[in-house]
Formats: structure tokens, C-alpha cells, sequence
């Protein structure tokens, strides 16, 4: 998982083209804000809008306020190998 610190976990509530409004876990409002690729992207709003529908929670970055296309994965390193025998 990513480090707890650098993530929101919010679920979205209206979008308000460019912008889309959110709250967080613990009831703070939180104003997401698109890039200049997400704003000119059908299938981006397309998606935002059936998780707006779906009432999912979404990682957003608290550096950013942007919302994660990583989800709340991190890189993981493989596990070592086991010797048998």
C-alpha cells in the first residue's frame, strides 16, 4: 500500500468541469483538480462519472489534490526465493 500520509481517501460528489468536488474519510470537503490531458479526455469523465454514480472512494494525492491512476498501490519488491533441499 502507499504511505497513508500522501493519500486521501474521498469519495466524489459533483463534478464541476474542471474541477471535481469530493470529501474525505472524515467529512472535509476537497476540491480535486484535473491536468490538461484529464480535461480534454471523454473516457476520464466518462469514468469520474460512473465513480461519482457508484459512490466508490478514490485515492487522491494530498500534494496535488488529484486524483491517483494507481489506485492505492505501491511498487512492491519481489519476495526472495526459497531454497529446497
Amino acid at each position: 500500500m502507499m504511505n497513508d500520509q500522501a493519500v486521501f481517501t474521498a469519495q466524489l460528489e459533483m463534478i464541476a468541469y474542471p474541477n471535481i468536488t469530493a470529501r474525505t474519510e472524515t467529512g472535509a470537503p476537497l476540491t480535486i483538480e484535473t491536468n490538461e490531458k484529464q480535461r480534454t479526455d471523454p473516457a476520464f469523465w466518462a469514468s469520474v462519472s460512473a465513480i461519482l454514480k457508484a459512490k466508490l472512494w478514490v485515492p487522491v494525492s494530498k500534494r496535488l489534490h488529484q486524483l491517483l491512476d494507481s489506485d492505492w498501490l505501491a511498487v512492491q519488491t519481489p519476495a526472495p526465493q526459497l531454497r529446497l533441499g
